[in-house]
């Protein structure tokens, strides 16, 4: 990871709803937040599962991002990382193109696959 990116740590909570879907929760400094935000210059989101969300299976195994609006493409500005055998995955925006990406993480539990809800990101021009 670059010096000067900025680092943004979430801690993901996933619980299983009655439907069997995957629920996904984000916080920073246990305040629940989106999971995405507003980029104004280059960030690493790094997105570590808490330890009941462990103890139950879950790990990363990556993310898919896409572009919400194809007038203002960004999603080439992403990269994905998984680290720490799939307890913790980093997204790093560079940031360069304005727009608003889809950012979908991809799990599995025992086996099986799930996919969160998209929790978006958007870049701007810094101010």
């Amino acid at each position: 990871m670059n010096n000067t990116q900025e680092q943004i740590h979430f801690t993901v909570n996933i619980v299983l709803g009655n439907d069997g879907e995957a629920n996904f929760t984000y916080s920073i400094n246990g305040n629940e937040v989106t999971g995405g935000g507003v980029v104004r210059t280059e960030t690493a989101g790094i997105y570590s599962l808490d330890e009941a969300t462990l103890a139950k299976g879950f790990l990363f195994t990556g993310a898919t991002i896409t572009d919400v609006d194809k007038e203002t493409p960004c999603a080439q500005n992403f990269s994905c990382k998984v680290s720490d055998s799939g307890r913790t995955i980093t997204i790093i925006d560079t940031d360069e193109n304005p727009g608003t990406a889809c950012l979908v993480f991809n799990v599995e539990c025992n086996g099986r696959a799930y996919k969160s809800a998209d929790p978006q990101v958007e870049n701007e021009k810094e101010l």
